[in-house]
């Protein structure tokens, strides 16, 4: 490796303030400077690096500009796939994983299983290839000059790979959306954009590169379909030069109960296959964007799995800080530890005890360690830090959501119904449960976030639920939660009550009078 003479000459470059209306980009600015950050095991070997790109901060401005400008003509034109949850406002992981987990439950609900299959892409975003984006580019309406910026933007790009102040050679970057770019990510999805029109019989679900697959299953002809609906998609990925890992896909089958067409098979049962010739053999779980998913519909593998996280990081913190005072111990709490325990948190909300109290054990493990509340017990601990149990902030964050799906902040993928009453406000629908349904299913159906979210929210009293600004919603919504006792189950106590919301209000009529005159 070494320095490269030219990089001298591009410290102090001459801006091209023209460069919207020319089309053109300056060759200095389309300069990418990798660092490799170690992830794993052996320093030796490159692939356990991860490349970090930086680019020039001038020509993220720009990037900006046109960033906001097309990302509002895609979505104005509804060009932009409804299935895409990934770099778009609105949309994140929380809400692909709730519309994808609402669909399941739904079919359960129908006595259908639902077979799931998780593509795995390689290096997606620098395989794009730059020909067949322009192509894509034009078909979506984005021609010249803001065409031409684009297509100058993608050519004759560079990277330098930098490790302790020493630059390599300067490389051509031949395919791939420019990583560390604002734009990088908004023409990826317009390249990856038509994969859903290849789909079927299935329903193809993404959040950036993450894509899976899932169909209702009733009888085998359907798996048929799915397995054509997967061999398109990987034909679909060789025609856009996309590279899938076969060997990488996951298949997770979520039951409903036995089929009698399994029964009546005079051989073994239908099994997907990838065109490559792998065997995909179903699994118990499958982490999906940060959250295990279980093919017996149950939380337990994620939520053990995120409290021993938790667990692990209040250790590592109450070692290497030393300093117990209150300021120091809740920012530790709140910046590094709460979050984990609430990543999702509306999709996977725990509705038994057990769960409920191993999660409120690591709140209760950390503020015990706060100076001078060592003697006193969690719930007072909670009032004199000003801290809600983490059951009583779910529920809040399920409320929340509900808001901004009846004002559409957020796209309405579960189709929870909205009614306006003029004595209640807005009030929300249950979703129609078939009266075939098993015990077993109806029980997941009721801790389900449509169901949840509709018995919540429809506690909420008519000043509260018609608020239309968010931060005035939460303000209005924090006054209201603190006057519900706030009494989380934890290990060692017993208590009948379960702290939620729904709870409190079923047992004490004055308490539901009171909180409706708030």
């Amino acid at each position: 490796m070494h320095s490269c003479k030219y990089l001298k000459s591009m410290q102090t470059p001459t801006l091209c303030t023209n460069t919207h209306a020319s089309g053109k980009v300056p060759f200095y600015l389309k300069h990418q400077f990798i660092t490799p950050i170690h992830k794993k095991d052996s320093k030796a070997e490159p692939e356990n690096y991860r490349p970090v790109s930086l680019t020039s901060h001038v020509i993220k401005v720009f990037e900006r500009v046109i960033r906001n400008a097309l990302g509002q003509y895609l979505e104005n034109n509804f060009l932009l796939s409804e299935k895409q949850h990934g770099f778009r406002k609105g949309r994140s992981c929380l809400t692909l994983l709730l519309s994808h987990y609402d669909t399941i439950i739904r079919n359960l609900n129908k006595g259908l299983e639902t077979d799931v299959i998780y593509l795995d892409f390689s290096k997606a975003f620098d395989k794009v290839d730059h020909a067949l984006l322009l192509k894509k580019i034009q078909f979506y309406g984005i021609k010249g000059r803001l065409y031409d910026w684009i297509k100058d933007f993608l050519s004759n790009r560079k990277q330098i790979v930098t490790v302790d102040g020493q630059h390599s050679s300067p490389e051509d970057v031949t395919s791939g959306v420019p990583q560390g770019t604002v734009l990088g990510p908004l023409l990826f999805l317009l390249d990856a954009n038509d994969l859903e029109e290849v789909v079927n019989f299935a329903s193809s679900s993404s959040f950036a590169d993450d894509t899976k697959l899932s169909a209702a299953i009733e009888q085998e002809s359907d798996m048929t379909l799915l397995q054509n609906d997967l061999n398109r998609v990987v034909e679909w990925s060789l025609q856009n030069n996309m590279v899938l890992h076969e060997g990488k896909f996951e298949y997770l089958c979520y039951k409903a109960s036995r089929p009698k067409w399994i029964d009546e098979l005079p051989f073994s049962t239908f099994h997907y296959t990838t065109p490559a010739g792998f065997s995909l053999e179903p699994k118990d779980t499958v982490k999906d964007l940060g959250v295990i998913l279980s093919s017996d519909y149950q939380w337990s593998a994620h939520i053990n799995s995120m409290i021993a996280g938790a667990r692990k990081l209040a250790g590592w913190a109450l070692g290497v800080f030393r300093d117990r005072s209150t300021i120091v111990m809740l920012t530790i709490w709140k910046s590094l530890i709460r979050c984990k325990l609430e990543y999702c948190s509306p999709l996977w909300h725990p509705h038994n005890r057990e769960d409920i109290r191993a999660i409120e054990d690591i709140q209760r493990f950390f503020t015990r360690h706060v100076c001078g509340l060592q003697d006193t017990d969690y719930w007072g601990r909670l009032k004199a830090l000003k801290l809600q149990s983490l059951q009583r902030r779910r529920e809040r964050f399920v409320i929340i959501h509900v808001w901004k799906l009846l004002h559409k902040k957020v796209p309405n993928d579960i189709n929870m119904e909205f009614k306006y009453n003029e004595r209640l406000g807005w009030k929300t629908r249950l979703p129609k449960l078939y009266g075939q349904t098993k015990t077993s299913a109806k029980t997941l159906y009721d801790a389900s976030f449509a169901v949840l979210g509709a018995k919540l929210w429809n506690l909420l009293p008519k000043d509260l639920n018609i608020h239309d600004d968010l931060p005035s919603f939460k303000i209005h919504l924090g006054k209201l939660l603190d006057n519900i006792p706030d009494k989380p189950p934890v290990t060692g106590y017993t208590t009948q009550n379960k702290n939620s919301k729904l709870d409190w209000l079923s047992q004490s009529g004055g308490l539901r009078e009171k909180l409706t005159a708030l």
